[in-house]
């Protein structure tokens, strides 16, 4: 089998830290993005994967070739965005009948095996994983028939008026006769336009609630949940530089002495915490420095911010004050 991993999104919700990188090489407590969802292909069986990029698409390619990969890749650069099923559409002559498509900026350990069994059940062009969600305005949601065939696709309704919690995990299942109506070029995305446009040719596409671990990276929110998620033992990477202990991974070079770590912790290489300072479920990124005598917790340190010494936050995402 082969996949489609759409990495050509700008990541704006996850500046500074995208402005040099696509979001999927963003790092998370110690490994990189991509690198995890290929290893996740490759153990499910996927040989080949297409890999897209339209933002630092250099810089993708670049990662590319330098890094040792589980699988073949192809790199498919766009000098401007097709969308999400423009994207799968141009790389149709590498992909086969049927394939995979995943989103390049979740984390991910979502089965991929119920999915193929459902289309073979139900004959669908398309199936889709869904997974509950707390927020139906950030995702697209998804209503389904009692047969799990797919009724209706609303992309980001507002959340007092949703019509139901179960939200696209980003990852489908799809033949090829589900881009037919495609031209090559056409910008095209699969809630807005691809998906829509099937429900009304009255095309089977069918649903899988099984679940399995997703989080999209996509807001500093989910990206520092995900952090956790992998400190905290909930997900475990197949590669990483180096392993948390009970929780804390320590990459920057610095004395430790007098300043406390509770929960979970990471913080990146080129970073600086400050004497007498008290951590609590905490990330500070590369270039960082925590002044001396804070008190931050579930807190978020940006590249590159200085927080001043003596700052007290809780639940915050710090840029330079």
């Amino acid at each position: 089998m082969n996949a489609m991993v759409l990495c050509a999104g700008p990541g704006t919700r996850l500046r500074p830290l995208t402005e040099s990188i696509p979001k999927p090489l963003v790092r998370i407590a110690g490994f990189t993005l991509l690198l995890d969802t290929l290893h996740h292909l490759s153990r499910q069986g996927v040989r080949k994967a297409v890999i897209n990029a339209s933002w630092q698409g250099r810089r993708m390619e670049e990662w590319l070739h330098a890094t040792p990969l589980p699988l073949e890749t192809v790199f498919q650069p766009e000098e401007e965005p097709l969308g999400t099923a423009g994207a799968v559409r141009r790389a149709l002559p590498h992909l086969g009948d049927a394939f995979l498509v995943v989103y390049g900026d979740n984390l991910s350990r979502q089965p991929f095996a119920p999915l193929v069994r459902i289309q073979e059940e139900t004959g669908a062009e398309l199936v889709m994983a869904l997974s509950p969600t707390g927020q139906p305005s950030s995702k697209g949601i998804v209503l389904t028939g009692p047969d799990r065939s797919v009724e209706a696709f609303r992309e980001k309704p507002p959340d007092d008026i949703a019509e139901s919690n179960m939200a696209s995990s980003g990852l489908y299942f799809c033949l090829g006769s589900a881009m037919e109506s495609l031209e090559d070029g056409e910008r095209c995305d699969f809630g807005l336009d691809l998906l829509p446009r099937m429900l009304s040719e009255n095309r089977l596409i069918a649903a899988d609630t099984t679940g399995g671990y997703t989080r999209d990276t996509g807001t500093w929110r989910d990206y520092h949940l995900a952090c956790h998620d992998v400190l905290s033992g909930r997900v475990l990477p197949y590669s990483r530089e180096a392993e948390p202990v009970n929780g804390v991974l320590l990459e920057n070079d610095q004395d430790w002495s007098g300043i406390s770590l509770n929960g979970t912790i990471w913080t990146e290489a080129g970073s600086r915490v400050g004497e007498g300072c008290v951590l609590n479920n905490c990330v500070v990124l590369e270039g960082a420095v925590v002044g001396r005598e804070c008190r931050l917790a579930n807190a978020l340190v940006m590249p590159g911010s200085s927080v001043p010494d003596g700052t007290v936050a809780d639940d915050k995402y710090l840029k330079t004050f």
